[in-house]
């Protein structure tokens, strides 16, 4: 684990099926995270883009794709809500054709609804289509493009709404094949908002570029800083098949202004799939181009991504994210972020990861184009993929692609797959991941394309279908009312039901310091900070017979293992879990959380562990783990282990170590006070004894926040903890630590515990 709170290790092993119908109590306004698909079960969907709705009451997100049924196509078009839960479906028959696909969506300006491209087959070819739905979907308009020849084949692959005077202009952008496939044309057009052609253009590399391929599609600030150009990310193709990835700029009536291609030489295949137009302030006009990168032979693919300098074409830097494991890896759409992790400005890009398939989404700096501490997350089972990204809010975004496995077994081959994440861009069912990233300077050339227009095209009528279909398939963060967020004034803790910290609650503010966010985990209340939830959410507890070689885990951080819940009870200041571990239910485990009478900054944690099997466990183990990102200036923290109890097996500052207590352990060993600074924790094994059938044993351990270290080592000795640790700011005692800005380090926060200490506790007489 680097220093930057990211987790590394140990896959979740669950994904919980919810029914549909149990989500229609949730409140739109409150967006959670959850992995969903969408399809109905007798045919094959696959999703090519997404976006959040933001304009059309009622909000949540829409997708596009296509709808396989037999020899018929159609564009597919689904819209959820905030939780998930479909609104709406519906496929259409651009101009009644037995086929037609479902490329890109976008939503319009006003709530007018939303304008939908891609191919649709009429006679000898395929056309590229534009389709205006209303915002419960119903068609008002169909526009057909014509081909430079009719019988050959084209597809709209991106499609937006203009930018100043051309605010409600469309824009798209595709490619026209041969019938041969040995030539293909960029394509280009732009229509008025009510589905006339103002102009429809090919662009053509050649004898130097016979392949021309548009992927991709924004609006940035031009040269001239009046008027907008349009940025286009795609590929060319040389004479001899080497694939070059393109970075085409045109001015807004489409007259080309510079183009630039990329790869190594002969060594490397390139491509770009997707694009974004900075905005923040220090890159304003620049653009961001991704997509993926291989040998000439097809292996070693890498993700690509690239900057280039405003107004122009010029590249600025070129990084390869690749799989240590060296899966094939595709990034395929990028957004620039507001406030993602709490971090200010970034990048969110979705992607594909090795085969099996997992669908992937990570954020990138945006300087260097490398990797930042914010998780790095891939999502299913093994057969998705994600290929589209939007930004839901800002702290969240919704990514989409398509899944082939079959989560509730009705034998549905393939649906619509869409992620929206939490701050930390995962949900409770996704699995880190660890790319690696390597700064690159592929070699760029000139493109050079002439181009033309097309003059005629068609007005269509546009027949359509409701549709149904669709699961949660993943547990939903948070239900409504945030359950399990409880506080006794002072101390709040979020509580999942299986009795870790962290869980995740947009209803209340964000904690404070430099990567708040909405997850609470340990906050203090009096300053807002959290020192459980900022980066990689690792808190969390296991049980196991070391003798009998059966164990459970469970954390937001590493997902839960081989436990099942069976209750969990909750009110505003207190919550408990119930939970099995073990394939035959050896272990009954119960957290009760309560406020503890004789000092405001502690909660009592009461833990009981009963033998329900029929074997003697004869070495009782039982873990708890943290890992502390202390605020104002988390990742960088001083932490202490102190004390002593004959219970205590091992303990370091690891917080990033697995919650499995047969697991292995890395870090310093206590004890230890004021180690630091650093981005640590604090990771205890304990060592109960024996434990026969039929009989339990319980013991007692604290969670708190005070505002000053003597009143925290005050609170532990009022209630007796034998074994504790803290965790303190690296910080000099200016600045203001309830906002989100960094604040200078120094040694004033360890000597004096401000602006919070956090701490945990274990009474070593208890255990009995």
């Amino acid at each position: 684990m680097d220093t930057t709170g990211r987790k590394r290790s140990s896959l979740r092993r669950y994904a919980v099926a919810l029914a549909t119908s149990l989500l229609f109590a949730a409140p739109l306004a409150q967006a959670q995270n959850f992995e969903a698909v969408y399809g109905e079960t007798d045919s094959s969907e696959f999703g090519e883009d997404v976006k959040a709705v933001n304009v059309c009451g009622g909000g949540g997100s829409v997708l596009v794709g296509t709808r396989n049924r037999g020899d018929l196509q159609d564009v597919q078009v689904s819209r959820v809500d905030n939780n998930g839960v479909e609104l709406w479906q519906k496929t259409y028959n651009i101009a009644g054709s037995k086929r037609s696909l479902g490329q890109a969506i976008t939503e319009l300006s006003t709530g007018r609804g939303f304008a939908v491209t891609g191919g649709v087959w009429l006679g000898e070819g395929r056309s590229i289509y534009v389709l205006q739905i209303d915002c419960e979907g119903f068609p008002k308009w169909t526009t057909v493009l014509e081909n430079v020849k009719r019988e050959q084949f084209a597809s709209g692959y991106d499609i937006i709404e203009g930018l100043g005077d051309r605010h409600f202009d469309l824009v798209l952008v595709g490619e026209e094949n041969s019938r041969d496939n040995k030539r293909k044309w960029g394509r280009i057009a732009r229509l008025d908002n009510g589905g006339g052609v103002l102009w429809n253009q090919f662009y053509d590399g050649l004898d130097r570029w016979p392949e021309l391929r548009f992927r991709a599609l924004t609006e940035n600030i031009a040269a001239s800083g009046a008027p907008t150009d349009l940025v286009v990310a795609g590929n060319s193709v040389s004479p001899s098949g080497l694939s070059s990835g393109l970075m085409f700029r045109t001015d807004f009536a489409g007259t080309p202004v510079c183009s630039t291609a990329l790869n190594n030489s002969d060594q490397s295949q390139a491509y770009f799939h997707g694009v974004t137009a900075l905005r923040s302030r220090q890159f304003t006009g620049q653009s961001v181009l991704v997509g993926l990168n291989s040998r000439v032979d097809g292996t070693g693919v890498q993700a690509y991504l690239t900057r280039f300098a405003a107004g122009s074409c010029a590249v600025i830097t070129q990084t390869l994210w690749a799989d240590p494991s060296g899966q094939a890896f595709r990034a395929y759409d990028v957004l620039e972020t507001n406030d993602v992790g709490g971090s200010g400005p970034q990048l969110a890009l979705a992607g594909t990861l090795g085969q099996p398939q997992y669908g992937a989404v990570f954020a990138a700096s945006i300087g260097n184009l490398d990797d930042t501490p914010l998780n790095v997350n891939r999502f299913g089972i093994g057969k998705e993929m994600l290929v589209a990204i939007d930004l839901k809010s800002s702290d969240r975004v919704v990514a989409a692609g398509s899944t082939f496995s079959d989560y509730v077994g009705v034998g549905d081959p393939q649906d619509m797959y869409l992620v929206q994440t939490d701050p930390t861009l995962g949900t409770l069912c996704d699995k880190p991941w660890d790319p690696k990233v390597q700064r690159v300077e592929f070699k760029p050339q000139d493109v050079q394309a002439q181009f033309a227009r097309i003059d005629p095209f068609e007005r269509v009528d546009t027949p359509y279908v409701p549709v149904h279909g669709a699961d949660i398939v993943c547990e939903v963060d948070p239900p409504e009312n945030c359950p399990g967020v409880i506080n006794n004034g002072i101390v709040q803790l979020g509580v999942h039901n299986t009795g870790y910290l962290n869980i995740e609650c947009p209803a209340i503010p964000r904690s404070s310091g430099t990567n708040g966010g909405s997850l609470v985990g340990l906050r203090y209340m009096p300053t807002n900070g959290d020192a459980a939830s900022p980066g990689s959410p690792c808190e969390g507890w296991g049980v196991a017979s070391a003798d009998l070689g059966i164990t459970g885990d469970t954390s937001r951080c590493y997902g839960v293992n081989n436990m099942a819940l069976v209750s969990f009870v909750y009110t505003t200041s207190t919550a408990t879990s119930v939970v099995d571990v073990g394939p035959s239910k050896t272990f009954r485990v119960t957290h009760k959380f309560t406020p503890v009478p004789a000092t405001p900054y502690l909660y009592r944690v009461d833990v009981s562990i009963q033998n329900n099997g029929s074997q003697n466990v004869a070495d009782l183990r039982y873990t708890r783990g943290i890992d502390y990102d202390v605020p104002p200036n988390t990742f960088s923290e001083y932490i202490t282990l102190a004390g002593s109890s004959s219970y205590v097996l091992a303990w370091n500052n690891n917080g990033f170590n697995v919650f499995n207590p047969l697991g292995g352990n890395s870090g310093t060993s206590g004890p230890f006070t004021d180690l630091g600074a650093g981005d640590q924790g604090a990771h205890i094994d304990f060592k109960l004894g024996a434990l026969s059938p039929g009989k339990t044993l319980s013991f007692v351990t604290y969670y708190g926040a005070a505002p000053t270290e003597p009143l925290a080592l005050g609170a532990l000795s009022t209630v007796g903890a034998s074994v504790y640790s803290l965790g303190q700011a690296n910080w000099n005692g200016t600045g203001n630590p309830l906002d989100n800005l960094p604040d200078p380090f120094g040694s004033y926060g360890f000597t004096s515990g401000e602006p919070a200490t956090f701490m945990y506790g274990f009474d070593g007489k208890s255990p009995r």
